[in-house]
């Protein structure tokens, strides 16, 4: 029975689509070039270095003055930490394809990839930093700021679940060979930008031609819900007070947003991630960073 259901609502929806079509044309053409102008220049060279660095291991340097936290605080090992450093760079669907492989190599437990996918789930620092702070606010004290707020509210996650401890990875690796290692990290790396530039067309283009049916005062939230970058920026543009805009958006980049969910749930095939569990774990971050980020803009006025 659900599969005929399924199938009704699939029908009905490429009839609206094709009825629709210049709505969908546009969106799918707005949502091609944010890809391909936005995310590919933005990410391809950061994802590909972050592996790199990963695989040889440096990452295990950088951290090492913190390292001694991790165990105690979030039971992870001193030399796992480098998944944290790594995450914290790539992304939200990118550090799920990240996590992703490694439990397909088997260097991380399902369970230990869960955690970390569902606790570390970041915006880019590029993003957060320069595009919503200096561009967007004209202040990249205001994009350390947010971006220190995700990280903050990322890592309460990660005390709560510290019941699933993730041992350290193997201290002395082989040093790998920079040219094959390169080479993989940007064949892994297309690959996750592709299957995000597609959810991100498809999530945009459906919602183009969705949105009209819900009543005027649900199309805005919808919108912002949907796909979190230029959720970000219909934030921005609210006749709000600015501690307001940047607590919303403060809550969104823990949210992630629904484009983003499916991305994460697309790369997580070895995971086996739930989405519930992962919904949950995004509203969960959503509400920790609203009431940060009031705390610094609202009552301190950072």
């Amino acid at each position: 029975m659900r599969k005929y259901i399924v199938s009704i609502l699939l029908f009905a929806l490429l009839g609206r689509m094709l009825w629709y079509g210049g709505i969908n044309y546009e969106r799918s053409l707005y949502a091609l070039r944010l890809w391909f102008e936005t995310l590919v220049p933005s990410l391809f060279c950061i994802m590909v270095i972050v592996k790199v660095l990963f695989a040889f291991p440096a990452f295990d340097w950088l951290m090492k003055p913190f390292a001694w936290l991790f165990p105690t605080l979030f039971g992870i090992g001193t030399h796992s930490v480098s998944y944290v450093a790594a995450l914290m760079l790539l992304g939200f669907p990118a550090g799920a394809a990240f996590i992703d492989e490694q439990v397909a190599m088997g260097r991380l437990k399902k369970a230990q990839g869960k955690r970390l996918v569902c606790t570390c789930s970041f915006a880019t620092p590029g993003f957060v930093i320069m595009t919503l702070g200096s561009v967007l606010f004209g202040s990249a004290k205001i994009g350390i700021t947010l971006f220190a707020i995700q990280l903050l509210s990322g890592f309460i996650l990660l005390a709560m679940t510290r019941k699933e401890a993730i041992p350290d990875i193997i201290e002395y690796r082989d040093t790998p060979a920079l040219v094959e290692t390169i080479k993989t990290a940007m064949l892994d790396s297309g690959k996750a930008l592709y299957m995000m530039g597609g959810y991100l067309m498809l999530c945009i283009s459906i919602c183009g031609v969705l949105l009209p049916l819900f009543p005027s005062f649900l199309q805005t939230p919808l919108t912002v819900i949907s796909e979190f970058s230029s959720g970000c920026v219909t934030l921005s543009s609210l006749s709000l007070s600015l501690e307001m805009r940047l607590i919303l958006i403060s809550m969104l980049l823990s949210f992630g947003g629904l484009c983003v969910h499916m991305q994460v749930l697309s790369m997580s095939e070895h995971i086996a991630l739930s989405y519930g569990t992962y919904f949950c774990f995004r509203m969960v971050q959503a509400l920790m960073s609203g009431v940060i980020a009031f705390v610094i803009f609202g009552f301190l006025g950072i």
